[in-house]
C-alpha cells in the first residue's frame, strides 16, 4: 500500500534487442502502446527501442535510478537510419570474419 509520503512516478518499459533487459523510462506525457517504437535518452546518445511494458505508475523508491526521458515515437525517418547502421553493422562483421 502506498503512503501518502510515498511519491509515485509513471514508467513504461522499453526493450532495445528482442530478448535483452527492459528499461525504464520516463514518458513524458506520450501517448504510448505496446509495441510502439520510441526514441529514447540513453548513456550512449539517443537510441531506438520497443515499448514492452505500457505505461504504469510505480513507487519513485523503487527505482534504482533517475528516469531518462522518452523523446518521441520512432519516426521513419528514425527507422531508416536504424536500418542504415545495422546493414553498416553486418557489413562490418562480415569484414571482420
Amino acid at each position: 500500500m502506498v503512503t501518502p509520503s510515498e511519491e509515485v512516478k509513471n514508467v513504461v518499459g522499453v526493450r532495445f534487442q528482442r530478448a535483452g533487459k527492459v528499461y525504464y523510462f520516463d514518458p513524458s506525457g506520450i501517448e504510448l502502446e505496446l509495441n510502439d517504437r520510441v526514441v529514447v535518452e540513453t548513456g550512449r546518445g539517443h537510441v531506438i527501442g520497443r515499448v514492452v511494458i505500457v505505461p504504469k505508475q510505480i513507487i519513485a523508491s523503487e527505482l534504482a535510478e533517475a528516469l531518462k526521458p522518452v523523446l518521441r515515437k520512432a519516426t521513419p525517418e528514425d527507422m531508416k537510419r536504424m536500418e542504415m547502421v545495422e546493414q553498416k553493422e553486418q557489413e562490418a562483421l562480415a569484414k571482420c570474419a
